[in-house]
């Protein structure tokens, strides 16, 4: 599935949860956190170069073994780090803008602290891509 397909897959699901109650994409976003312990970032790659530095908890992300991992503590930043890798890892991802994202209107439930986080990670892995592209 390309990114495109992705991203309008998260926003239909956002918007069916917030339309439940704006805790339900909470309790979704912690569950998608808890995968990511299924393909971690290795511990070796968990340096202050693939640090998201604006997260408040421990978050970090880069290409590992052909793809995308991460390996965060914090749940809800687990959760949307989900997320980015799923969408990132699909095809044509070098195509993938910022304002993009801003379509899935996740960051519109998200704290300063955690918003800040999440594009600053959608930053590093835009960039990311390029090299490992090029």
């Amino acid at each position: 599935m390309n990114y495109s397909n992705k991203i309008t897959e998260y926003k239909n699901n956002i918007e069916t949860l917030r339309e439940i109650e704006s805790l339900e994409v909470y309790r979704w976003l912690i569950a998608l956190g808890a995968k990511l312990n299924f393909d971690p970032l290795s511990e070796e790659k968990r340096i202050d170069e693939n640090r998201v530095s604006r997260c408040q908890f421990d978050l970090f992300v880069d290409w590992e073994d052909g793809k995308f991992k991460a390996w965060s503590n914090a749940m809800i930043a687990g959760g949307y780090a989900y997320i980015l890798l799923d969408i990132f890892n699909s095809d044509e991802a070098e195509k993938i803008t910022i304002e993009q994202f801003e379509e899935i209107k996740l960051d519109e439930l998200l704290t300063m602290n955690r918003k800040t986080g999440f594009y600053q990670m959608i930053e590093m892995m835009i960039k990311r891509i390029h090299d490992v592209k090029n």
